[in-house]
C-alpha cells in the first residue's frame, strides 16, 4: 500500500519517478500513485529558477503563437502549484501534465543565451531537455482516465500536438489533433448549448479552445489533403469576444488573441463560399473568383495592425508579438488563396479546366509572389531561433514546389513572368538551404526541391548556367520584383518594382548563429535519400510525403528517372 501522507521531496511517486539532475533528466516509467504527482526532480533553488525561465518564456513569448492559454490563470495556477508543493500538499495531476507540456513546447522556442544557461544549469542538451519534458507529459496523460476531461486535458492535448508539429513529425500532430478534437467534442467545447451554469470566463475559454482546433482542422485538411476531424458543412459556434484582454490603460489595444480568431473569419468566410463543392479541383471558374475576391475583401478589412500594405507597427515595440502574428496572418491569408488556383499552374496550358484558365494562371503567379514575399519576412522574423514554426518551411516549401511544376509544364513559355518564376525558386531554395539545418523538415524540404530542381532539365540547367556567370563576374544580381495585385493580363515590366523577391544570387541577410540550434544536416540527408523524383510510389520525404500531396504537382512522366549529378 502507498504512504498515506504526501511524499517529501525527491520520494518517488510509488513506482514512478521523473528525476532531473545535474547529470541530466532521467525518468522512470511505472504506474502513476495520482495523489501525489511531482515535476522533474532537481535541487530546489534550481528547479524553481529554471521552472520560472521555461513558463515566463511561454508567457511572454511563445503562447502568443496560438494564445491557447489564458495567462493570468496560468500565472495563478503556477504559483499556487509551488505553494502546494512546498507545502507538501498533493499536486493536479492534469496540471503537472499541462506544466510539463509548456515545459517541453518552451524549450523550442528558447534563445541562444537562455539555452546556454539551461544547458550549463541541467548540463543537458536542450532537445533532450524538451524531449525529456515531453515523454514525461505522455507518460502522465496515459494514466488519466479517458471519461475524466477537463478544459486542461484539452489544452495540454493540443499543446501535445504543437510540440509535435515543431519537431517535424507532422502526421503525429494530425493525429494528437484527432484525439483532442474528439477529447474536445466530449465536453461539448463545440456546442453553445447548455451553458447557464457556466461563467462567461468559462464560455470564452471554451469557445477560444474550438476556435484553434477548427483553424488547426481546416488548415492542414486544406493544405495538407488531410480528411476534415470536423463536420465543416454542417459547422456552427460562436466567435469569443475577446473581453478577456481588455487592458483599462489601454482600452484600445488588440486581443492577443484576434489573429486567431481572425484566421477562423477566414476559413468560415471561405467555406461559405465553397457551399457544397467537394474539392478544389471540382470549383467552377465563378466560384475561384468568389473565393479569391472574398479573401481580398478579407484583407481590406483587416485592422491596422495586420494589414499587408502599410501596417500600423506603433505598438511593435511594446507588444512585440503582434510582429510575429502580423506575420503568420498575412502567411495563412495567400496560401489559402493560392491553393484555389494550383491545379490550374500545375498542368498543361491545353488541359483546361476552365475557359478562364488562362485568367487563373496569371492570378496564381500574382499570389505565389505576393505569398513568397511574407514568407520571407516571416522567414528573417523567426530565422535561426525560432526557426521551427512549421509555417516558415512550409510557406516556402510549397510555393516554390508549386512554381517548379508551373515551369516544368510551361512547355511553349507563355507563364507569365516567366524569369520572376525562375528567380523566385532559386531565392526559396536559399532560404530553405539556411531552414535545413534547423529543423529536420526544413532538411526534407531542402532536399527535396533541390531534388526537383535537378531532376528538371530546365530548371538544372539555368542553375549552372548561373553558377558559371557569378563565377566570371562580380557584378551585382539586380532583383526584380513581381506584382502586387490581380491583374487580368500579363503585367508590363514596370510594374514589377513595387515588390522585391529577390533575383537569383540574392543573398539572404547574415544572421547570427548559434551551433546549439542545428542538428546534423549532412548524418540527417545521408539517411533520407528521398527515393526517384519521377516514382512517386518510391517517394521518401523523412515522413513528409505521407502529408504532402506529392500527385497534385501533376509532374509523373516530366522528370528525368533521378538527381542530375
Amino acid at each position: 500500500m502507498p504512504n498515506e501522507g504526501p511524499p517529501t521531496e525527491g520520494q518517488p511517486l510509488g513506482n514512478y519517478d521523473i528525476r532531473c539532475c545535474r547529470e541530466g533528466i532521467a525518468h522512470y516509467s511505472a504506474p502513476v500513485d495520482h495523489r501525489y504527482v511531482l515535476i522533474p526532480r532537481i535541487q530546489r533553488s534550481i528547479l524553481i529558477d529554471t521552472t520560472d525561465v521555461f513558463v515566463n518564456h511561454f508567457l511572454s513569448v511563445v503562447n502568443y503563437r496560438y494564445s491557447a492559454i489564458y495567462g493570468p490563470t496560468l500565472t495563478d495556477q503556477y504559483v499556487q502549484w509551488w505553494t502546494d508543493r512546498g507545502a507538501g500538499r498533493r499536486l493536479s495531476p492534469e496540471f503537472t501534465c499541462l506544466l510539463l507540456r509548456i515545459c517541453a513546447y518552451s524549450v523550442q522556442y528558447l534563445t541562444p543565451s537562455m539555452r546556454k544557461m539551461i544547458e550549463f544549469e541541467l548540463a543537458c542538451d536542450s532537445q533532450l531537455i524538451s524531449d525529456r519534458f515531453a515523454s514525461a507529459a505522455e507518460q502522465l496523460n496515459q494514466s488519466f482516465d479517458s471519461s475524466n476531461l477537463t478544459i486542461e486535458r484539452i489544452q495540454e492535448q493540443f499543446l501535445k500536438g504543437v510540440w509535435l508539429k515543431s519537431e517535424s513529425r507532422i502526421v503525429d500532430s494530425w493525429h494528437a489533433l484527432g484525439c483532442t478534437i474528439r477529447a474536445a467534442q466530449e465536453l461539448r467545447i463545440d456546442k453553445d448549448a447548455g451553458l447557464e451554469t457556466l461563467s462567461e470566463f468559462d464560455i470564452e475559454i471554451r469557445r477560444r479552445i474550438w476556435i484553434i482546433l477548427y483553424i488547426w482542422d481546416w488548415q492542414m485538411s486544406a493544405w495538407l489533403g488531410r480528411p476534415n476531424l470536423i463536420d465543416q458543412k454542417h459547422l456552427t459556434f460562436k466567435f469569443p469576444n475577446l473581453r478577456l484582454d481588455q487592458s483599462t490603460a489601454e482600452p484600445n489595444l488588440l486581443s492577443p488573441f484576434a489573429h486567431m480568431a481572425l484566421q477562423a473569419q477566414l476559413g468560415r468566410r471561405v467555406a461559405n463560399v465553397l457551399s457544397e463543392a467537394q474539392s478544389v479541383r471540382n470549383l467552377s471558374a465563378k466560384q475561384v473568383f468568389a473565393v479569391e475576391a472574398e479573401c481580398e475583401k478579407f484583407i481590406e478589412e483587416l485592422p491596422p495592425i495586420f494589414q499587408v500594405k502599410n501596417p500600423d507597427t506603433s505598438l511593435d515595440e511594446q507588444h512585440p508579438y503582434f510582429i510575429f502574428q502580423r506575420h503568420q496572418m498575412h502567411c495563412v491569408i495567400f496560401v489559402t488563396m493560392v491553393d484555389f488556383l494550383k491545379p490550374y499552374l500545375t498542368r498543361d496550358r491545353l488541359d483546361k479546366l476552365t475557359e478562364r484558365d488562362d485568367e487563373f494562371r496569371i492570378m496564381g503567379i500574382d499570389i505565389a509572389f505576393r505569398l513568397l514575399r511574407v514568407s520571407r519576412n516571416l522567414f528573417e522574423h523567426e530565422f535561426p531561433i525560432n526557426a521551427k514554426f512549421h509555417m516558415v518551411v512550409f510557406s516556402i516549401f510549397d510555393t516554390a514546389t508549386l512554381l517548379c511544376s508551373a515551369i516544368i509544364h510551361d512547355h511553349d513559355h507563355v507563364l507569365p513572368h516567366r524569369e520572376e518564376v525562375l528567380n523566385a525558386i532559386e531565392s526559396s531554395l536559399n532560404m530553405l538551404h539556411q531552414l535545413s539545418r534547423t529543423s529536420k523538415l526544413g532538411a526534407s524540404s531542402y532536399n527535396f526541391l533541390h531534388k526537383l530542381v535537378q531532376a528538371s532539365p530546365e530548371l538544372s540547367r539555368r542553375r549552372i548556367k548561373k553558377r558559371q556567370k557569378q563565377k566570371t563576374s562580380i557584378a551585382p544580381t539586380r532583383s526584380i520584383s513581381p506584382p502586387t495585385s490581380l491583374r487580368p493580363a500579363v503585367a508590363a515590366p514596370a510594374d514589377l518594382a513595387c515588390l522585391s523577391i529577390p533575383a537569383i544570387g540574392d543573398p539572404i541577410p547574415n544572421m547570427s548563429t548559434s551551433n546549439d540550434l542545428f542538428f546534423d544536416l549532412d548524418h540527417f540527408l545521408a539517411n533520407n535519400s528521398f527515393g526517384d523524383l519521377g516514382n512517386a510510389t518510391q517517394l521518401d520525404m523523412g515522413g513528409m510525403e505521407q502529408i504532402w500531396d506529392w500527385e497534385d504537382l501533376h509532374l509523373d512522366g516530366f522528370l528525368q528517372p533521378g538527381p542530375v549529378a
